[in-house]
């Protein structure tokens, strides 16, 4: 229960930040750099499968779960580990 746990955790971060960074666009009236759809589709993707791996809970099936919990929670670790290396290692790059 604790790894499904982590990974549900992940995931409510990553859909927190996804969703206040285009809510930051929204209420300053700045046009993001992105098309608006990617910022939708992140969200929805993210969203659609912690909402399958807490009906997977509801059920009972802790396995599958956590397997779709950590489907999405892996990409986003890979993601901020490589965005901090980054920032580490190249602090002065646009």
């Amino acid at each position: 229960m604790g790894l499904y746990l982590t990974g549900l955790l992940i995931n409510c971060a990553a859909l927190l930040a996804v969703g206040g960074y285009y809510l930051y666009y929204i209420i300053t009236k700045k046009e993001p750099e992105e098309p608006r759809h990617y910022f939708w589709m992140v969200l929805a993707s993210i969203g659609v499968a912690t909402i399958a791996s807490l009906y997977y809970i509801y059920i009972g099936n802790l396995t599958t779960a956590s397997i779709l919990a950590w489907v999405m929670a892996v990409p986003v670790i890979i993601t901020a580990i490589f965005i901090i290396l980054i920032i580490i290692f190249r602090p002065d790059w646009n």
